[in-house]
């Protein structure tokens, strides 16, 4: 029986077509997976630029999958580690927690599976005599601790320029733990315009890549400035601007990213300012306007991993893109009037950055389609990564309009519900009727809260996580990634432990 065979020239074109249709296929994968990245809100990092792309297409799938529906968990961490008491925030980044002690201590601990280094930094080799201790500010990706200092007031007995107000020390963090390495002294000065006593306030700074932004503000006219220093510059650099507002008016303020900032009011707005370069003043570019607040404020959002890092392995392969996070403000009473206010970071993009004309927007303009609006009470401890928030409640309970949340009992349990706030994701599981998943939407919030009705017609997801946990002496809830860590104050100790997800 005769071979059949092919002429070369015919064998060639074959070979070329099934090249070129392994590339087209390849490309379409390629495409598609772009397209998931940015449905669920995530850009990859140069943490898996040594993967394959199926090694991160498979990491990807089992990042999404997670939160999707009502949720066991595994412990993948757990310790109690001696601390001094502290009443004051903790705060998380990268699986690095740090708190300020109640004896003026600061005490950091690792929380990574395969480092379990903790230290306690005395508060007097933070201190720098005769200044006053005012703020610390930890950032793992910097190996950096920022700490501020300033006197009650200043004495100005001419007209000098450039007069000393503040300082900030820089300290390497993970560089060692037995001592605390100075890498940087910087002396904040400022000019004043006529001779007086002047009293400076001093805010908690903010860090993001290279830069470092400190707000603060001086008596009488109490005029809201930054110092924004350059970390690239050796600490060297440092300049002050002003921001157009009252410092008294100020209650919140979060650096977006090195370039963008903003600022929350009590007059009830929030103004987008970009920070220019070199020695450029701040651009006010927007001013969202938000029903009167007249009361304290918190701020939630993800932590920032925009900028170069020192420590680059400790960022994750998969960050939430900007135009998917969530800002939310939590007003804080201690009456049964506290509400959060869930927003959608879209209204931050780059059409709001690229505002040559400062322009202000009324609530009813963007207020019902970009927040949603819960009733809260301050024991429900909230945080946030990307589209979601981690919300410590009873099983059965999510606050609607018209409900008021109570606080949680001291001797009991909660469970932590994940909502999820990524609009394109809401959309295509809706076009495909996801089967498990639960959308709602919060309606319409009573004038009980505030002046007038909020009517709010965002949707989110909601899942509950099956494990209960305890709220004795809780402390502190943190949502990162595939993680959620959960502290406790205990006497003497800080208990701390991490689940994720059963994949």
């Amino acid at each position: 029986m005769s071979r059949f065979m092919f002429p070369p020239r015919l064998t060639s074109g074959f070979r070329q077509t099934c090249k070129t249709f392994c590339a087209a296929a390849q490309n379409s994968v390629h495409i598609q997976h772009k397209l998931d990245l940015y449905a669920q809100g995530f850009t990859e990092t140069a943490t898996l630029d040594l993967m394959d792309f199926f090694s991160k297409r498979s990491s990807f799938k089992k990042l999404v999958s997670m939160w999707q529906s009502d949720f066991h968990v595994n412990t993948i961490f757990q310790e109690a580690v001696a601390a001094a008491a502290t009443r004051g925030t903790q705060y998380m980044k990268c699986g690095l927690l740090w708190m300020v002690t109640d004896d003026g201590n600061l005490f950091t601990r690792e929380c990574n599976t395969n480092s379990k280094l903790s230290w306690t930094w005395p508060g007097r080799s933070l201190s720098f005599m005769p200044y006053e201790l005012k703020s610390v500010m930890v950032d793992p990706l910097q190996d950096l601790v920022v700490v501020a200092f300033d006197h009650d007031s200043w004495v100005i007995v001419d007209n000098v320029e450039d007069h000393h107000i503040f300082q900030l020390d820089f300290f390497r963090l993970l560089s060692s733990q037995h001592q605390v390495p100075k890498c940087a002294s910087l002396d904040c000065r400022h000019t004043f315009d006529a001779p007086g006593t002047y009293v400076v306030a001093v805010k908690k700074p903010a860090i993001c890549g290279d830069r470092v932004v400190v707000p603060y503000h001086t008596s009488p006219e109490w005029d809201m400035l930054i110092k924004v220093i350059d970390l690239r510059k050796e600490c060297r650099w440092a300049t002050s601007y002003y921001l157009g507002l009252k410092g008294r008016d100020l209650r919140s303020f979060h650096l977006v990213d090195e370039w963008t900032l903003l600022v929350i009011s009590l007059d009830g707005f929030i103004t987008l300012y970009t920070l220019q370069e070199p020695n450029a003043l701040p651009r006010r570019r927007i001013t969202y306007l938000l029903p009167k607040l007249y009361r304290n404020l918190v701020v939630h959002a993800t932590p920032s991993f925009y900028g170069l890092a020192n420590h680059p392995d400790l960022i994750p392969g998969h960050v939430p893109s900007l135009e998917s996070q969530i800002l939310v403000l939590e007003t804080i009473s201690y009456q049964q009037s506290d509400i959060i206010m869930v927003i959608d970071m879209v209204i931050f993009s780059d059409k709001a950055l690229h505002s040559e004309t400062h322009v202000e927007i009324p609530w009813s303009d963007w207020g019902p389609k970009h927040t949603c609006c819960f009733p809260h009470h301050p024991s429900h401890l909230i945080s946030v990564f990307g589209s979601k928030m981690a919300y410590a409640l009873p099983q059965y309970c999510t606050p609607t309009p018209g409900h008021i949340l109570e606080a949680l009992p001291t001797d009991g349990r909660f469970y932590v519900h994940i909502w999820d706030f990524n609009q394109r994701s809401i959309a295509r599981s809706e076009s495909i009727n996801s089967p498990g998943l639960l959308i709602r939407k919060p309606g319409r919030l009573a004038k009980m809260y505030y002046e007038k009705e909020i009517i709010s017609n965002h949707p989110y997801t909601a899942t509950v996580c099956h494990a209960s946990f305890s709220t004795r002496d809780f402390r502190g809830l943190f949502l990162e990634g595939d993680r959620l860590t959960l502290t406790w104050n205990r006497p003497d100790t800080v208990e701390i432990q991490i689940v994720s997800p059963v994949a």
